[in-house]
């Protein structure tokens, strides 16, 4: 039995959600003030939502304000009879209930998931696709069981190089599957089956009753309503893998085309910074608080920083101390306002690995990746 998405059931799902209660996190949890509380919808069939950037400014993404990404409307598993079959480059081929998912050692990582194409309405020239601004992410507390888990119970062979991934999803006729695999080092060093989101179970737009985590990897990677896993020697094959997802080995100027054999597949995430929250109107000599987050496949910030001359100087923002692999990190700054009139302020956020945001993000033919320095102005009035 399966059901597709239409867009008045697509509302209340994502209208009707409750915050969850601090004794999921053992902590309190930030709660979202209610004229925030919305999502904007970037594409009617099928339908994606991104969120606000005014929203996003809680440690935690609650499940109600996440982002929303579909290629087609989607087909759910029937959840009594749903399975995930493990086969491929395994001694034991298995079907798991989630049941027996939940009888293996559990797991836990707070992580983003931001589709790729996470804003591709950003670049110029423009480029096809759903024209994501900044809106395509979240970060979230997934629980589950380890790939490593899954895969040991059925006998890993030591041949299998890639993790093949499929899910319930099926494509419109003459539409090709969207099937994908990863590389099985990164599986097996932190992905999660996960059936939990934020801790409550999984909602269906997200993949219930299980999806594929993948910490630091884009959004593509991360299989939704996962039924089959499959180790093997070789990649995947497809228009999901050989020409979809593949960002230029050497990208060239804005506008032209880059040869297949120039592309590789898209994987971890790049550098970048966001402001979420500021007064739009500030008097000359007084005080105001910017905020936002900062993230990177590195797995983590180190600095966040702000300028009000273009770039030529920057100050440094305080990090908020919570934090894990792969999780963004929440920031703020106070800015002192100068002389009455419009400041511009940038901001740019630095990795674990000494990787800074650029001024602009690199153009390329799909759109993928964008992270260059966001700009708020500021009117400073006498």
């Amino acid at each position: 039995m399966t059901f597709s998405l239409t867009r008045r059931r697509f509302l209340a799902i994502a209208g009707g959600a409750t915050l969850l209660p601090s004794a999921a996190f053992g902590a309190a949890v930030e709660t979202v003030a209610k004229e925030r509380r919305r999502m904007l919808q970037v594409n009617g069939y099928a339908i994606d939502a991104e969120t606000p950037l005014d929203a996003l400014t809680t440690f935690i993404t609650p499940n109600d304000l996440f982002f929303v990404r579909h290629h087609w409307n989607p087909m759910y598993p029937d959840m009594k009879r749903w399975r995930l079959a493990v086969e491929g480059e395994v001694e034991k081929p298995l079907e798991l209930t989630l049941a027996d998912l939940k009888r293996l050692p559990r797991a836990e990582a707070t992580c983003v998931l931001q589709c790729s194409g996470n804003g591709r309405g950003l670049f110029r020239p423009t480029v096809p696709g759903v024209q994501w601004r900044y809106g395509a992410l979240g970060n979230a507390r997934w629980t589950g069981a380890r790939v490593r888990d899954v895969l040991a119970k059925a006998g890993l062979r030591a041949g299998a190089r890639h993790l093949h991934t499929f899910g319930s999803d099926k494509p419109p006729e003459k539409v090709p599957p969207f099937h994908r695999s990863l590389e099985i080092e990164k599986v097996l060093q932190d992905g999660i089956i996960a059936w939990e989101m934020n801790g409550a179970p999984l909602p269906a737009l997200h993949g219930a009753p299980a999806r594929l985590i993948v910490p630091g990897w884009t959004g593509n990677h991360w299989m939704k309503w996962l039924t089959r896993i499959s180790p093997q020697p070789e990649e995947q094959k497809g228009f999901y893998m050989e020409t979809a997802y593949r960002y230029p080995e050497k990208p060239g100027e804005p506008g032209q085309p880059v040869p297949p054999e120039g592309m590789r597949p898209v994987t971890e995430l790049f550098v970048k910074s966001n402001v979420t929250d500021y007064s739009a109107q500030v008097r000359a000599g007084a005080e105001a608080v910017l905020k936002g987050f900062a993230l990177s496949g590195a797995p983590d910030i180190s600095r966040v920083e702000l300028s009000d001359d273009d770039g030529a100087t920057w100050k440094e923002a305080a990090l908020d101390p919570r934090h894990e692999p792969y999780s963004w990190r929440l920031w703020s700054y106070r800015w002192t306002a100068g002389a009455p009139g419009k400041a511009t302020l940038r901001v740019r956020a630095t990795d674990s690995r000494g990787g800074v945001q650029p001024p602009e993000g690199v153009w390329n033919p799909s759109g993928y990746l964008y992270n260059g320095w966001q700009a708020v102005d500021i009117q400073v009035t006498a």
